[in-house]
């Protein structure tokens, strides 16, 4: 689900250039770009922060131009640039403390922080990160909470307190936990995991080990699942369960295979895979997987791991009798342990390199000074010549220049002549190429719009879900462009509650594709994440979610936003819960005197957005079901088509009309019906909105 919304917005980052749409989700759209790259690729999510930061500046918003810079600050801390990450930080941390943006102002202090130990400057990072924390505290944000205290966890294990590192650790990890932010437990997993080890014990450091390698599996993410691999193979390997470290080793080395992932991962595979070849006493094989794990450190420049690395290359050699190459290599490693250990080693090369670079200078000078007086005595030679050439030149100029201005003149009408047949060829290939030009954008924007659409249609819930709604159902659902602003969504919680809306946003297209993906996530955090069942509190969270992301406050903003119908269907006493923005529900269900009727539940009659200045919260209401009760949701675009012999509206009658008319029917019959109804009304004519209806039978 995450990588299908990264692609979405990377795609429409590209297609809102073209197209255009609000100004507020454009620079959402451009940073969202850039916080999924700046770990791959820090110096393209820079480009494209600087980009939004501009537009942010353009139309004034201060919380997106403090969001800017604060991904630009950490694209520069993923390049390595961290003097410029600061100063960055810092530049948010100034507009959001003006403009009080308390959650803001934590995340800049914690970004600060981080810096500041990667400065090793730990008295600045601990007091950055003791003032971020009443902020979060002050606005309930316990993910930014979570991160803020494995940051001190890592300072403190970085100031060799462990027992403090472990403290902070176990706080993030309790509020990690509860929030569910997977991010941020595998971080936590992974540093416990790293103390333990520390204090060499392996069943606790394995025990976190396994719960961050469930998140890597579950996240796909490869380089931290060969990482933790890794990691675990060692950890076997020191309480001698080789067996298990010949497992994990093994799924380490067909990962960093089966992906072409490079010597940082290889040295330590190589390494653990040795040592286990050496339990083996297969120690040719050993010395070949040794020798080239050293070769992977050496190419990483890692002193720390070539030494351990040829510790362990000692024990292979000395158990395989060559007593000789183990006391040699013996002796290498204690000149590499006094160079590891050798604090003046990097002064001394500086003072090399500058004397270096000194008489390099002076060497320079000397050879340019040479030149200079070689070049005065040539030329003093060189006077007299010049002086009689001069005036020989002089004279056969004269008639030469006579005889050029004739030849001017008859040259210049021709050049006339082919000028204008030459201006009138270029602008004939300027026309051709220029339609190209077009041609092949229109092509660009069709083809990632299409791909848009496809990852569109992966985000929408799937059948296996609806399917435990109800195995009578039916979605009708006809995007007038290829992509929707209509969306559909639904949930089935653990406490035997099914939750399922539709939803049309505002504009269709780009826009309403843009509305439908920020409604859909919103959607996922407010119910799955936060586990808000009921349907007016959701409406409700959804609203405030809208208008902070859009940032609408008003005035002469457009009211961007979508309406909705939403249900929550309690199946241990079969009663539905509805709530509704501008969109009723409608119930279909046979009287007692056994006539189908059609009643409509009506919903509050404003959308999910800014609407008036004062919030007036969304109402609720309670139906009791029966078996054989249809539930219906549809938005506006099925009765506003054009179409039939005088090219009117379809209108709401008909269409409810031909739900009560054909409810007996199976429900995939009935939304075939419906969609050729549609399709011979439309004609030749346009489509003119997204067209969306659900239907759910209770069986």
């Amino acid at each position: 689900m995450k990588v299908s919304i990264i692609l979405f917005w990377l795609l429409m980052f590209k297609v809102v250039i073209a197209q255009g749409t609000n100004d507020s989700l454009i620079i959402v759209a451009k940073i969202d770009s850039a916080r999924t790259l700046f770990t791959i690729d820090p110096k393209l999510a820079i480009k494209i922060s600087k980009v939004a930061l501009k537009d942010a500046i353009t139309i004034n918003s201060k919380y997106l131009e403090s969001y800017c810079l604060n991904t630009i600050g950490s694209s520069f801390y993923y390049e390595g640039t961290i003097d410029s990450s600061i100063a960055y930080h810092n530049k948010a941390l100034k507009i959001q403390l003006v403009n009080n943006f308390k959650v803001g102002v934590g995340r800049s202090y914690t970004n600060l922080g981080i810096c500041f130990i990667e400065k090793m400057k730990y008295e600045e990072a601990i007091s950055s990160f003791i003032k971020a924390e009443p902020y979060f505290v002050a606005e309930k944000y316990n993910i930014g909470l979570s991160k803020l205290y494995n940051s001190l966890g890592v300072l403190f294990y970085e100031l060799d307190q462990l027992s403090k590192s472990e403290i902070y650790y176990l706080k993030a990890l309790k509020i990690a936990t509860s929030e569910k932010d997977n991010t941020t437990l595998y971080n936590v997993y992974s540093n416990l995991a790293n103390i333990y080890s520390d204090l060499r014990n392996s069943d606790k450091s394995i025990e976190y080990y396994l719960r961050a390698l469930d998140i890597a599996k579950k996240e796909s993410i490869n380089s931290d699942i060969v990482f933790i691999l890794n990691n675990l193979s060692t950890e076997f390997i020191k309480s001698q369960k080789f067996d298990s470290a010949f497992r994990y080793n093994s799924m380490a080395l067909d990962l960093i295979k089966a992906n072409s992932l490079d010597y940082h991962f290889k040295k330590n595979s190589y390494g653990n895979y040795a040592e286990l070849l050496n339990f083996k006493k297969d120690y040719t094989k050993a010395i070949v997987y040794i020798d080239s794990a050293i070769l992977f450190a050496d190419q990483d420049e890692d002193l720390n791991k070539i030494y351990q690395l040829q510790i362990i290359k000692e024990k292979i050699l000395f158990n395989f009798g060559k007593y000789d190459l183990a006391h040699e290599l013996m002796v290498k490693n204690r000149f590499l342990l006094d160079s590891i250990n050798d604090n003046n080693m990097q002064s001394k090369t500086n003072e090399l390199e500058a004397k270096y670079e000194t008489e390099k200078k002076e060497l320079q000078i000397k050879s340019q000074t040479f030149e200079i007086e070689t070049k005065e005595k040539q030329n003093k030679q060189k006077s007299f010549i010049i002086l009689f050439g001069t005036l020989a030149l002089v004279g056969t100029g004269f008639f030469a220049a006579i005889a050029f201005i004739n030849f001017k003149k008859t040259k210049k009408q021709n050049l006339i002549i082919e000028n204008q047949k030459m201006e009138v060829e270029l602008k004939n290939e300027e026309i051709t190429h220029q339609k190209e030009l077009v041609d092949e954008k229109q092509k660009e924007i069709i083809d990632s719009i299409n791909y848009a659409k496809r990852i569109q249609q992966a985000v929408l819930t799937g059948e296996d879900v609806w399917n435990k709604i109800s195995k009578e159902y039916f979605i009708l659902f006809k995007p007038k462009d290829i992509v929707s602003g209509d969306f559909y969504w639904a949930y089935n919680t653990p406490n035997n509650r099914s939750i399922f809306c539709l939803a049309d946003c505002t504009g269709h297209g780009v826009p309403g594709g843009f509305m439908s993906m920020l409604g859909n996530s919103f959607l996922n955090e407010i119910v799955v994440e936060n586990k808000i069942f009921k349907a007016d509190q959701i409406l409700n969270k959804l609203r405030s979610k809208i208008i902070h992301a859009l940032e609408q406050k008003g005035g002469t903003q457009q009211k961007d936003g979508m309406d909705m119908s939403l249900c929550v269907w309690n199946k241990l006493d079969n009663t539905l819960e509805f709530a509704g923005a501008n969109n009723p529900l409608w119930l279909v269900r046979k009287n007692e005197n056994a006539v189908t009727e059609l009643v409509e539940v009506k919903a509050d009659k404003m959308p999910i957005g800014l609407y008036l200045e004062t919030e007036t919260p969304f109402s609720s209401v309670t139906i009791q079901l029966q078996a054989g009760d249809i539930i219906y949701l549809c938005t506006d675009g099925y009765a506003d088509q054009f179409g039939g012999p005088k090219g009117k509206k379809l209108k709401y009658k008909p269409l409810i009309e031909s739900l009560i008319k054909n409810s007996a029917l199976p429900m995939s019959e009935q939304k075939m019906i419906l969609d050729t109804t549609f399709n011979d009304w439309m004609h030749k004519h346009d489509q003119v909105d997204d067209v969306s209806l659900i239907g759910v039978k209770v069986v």
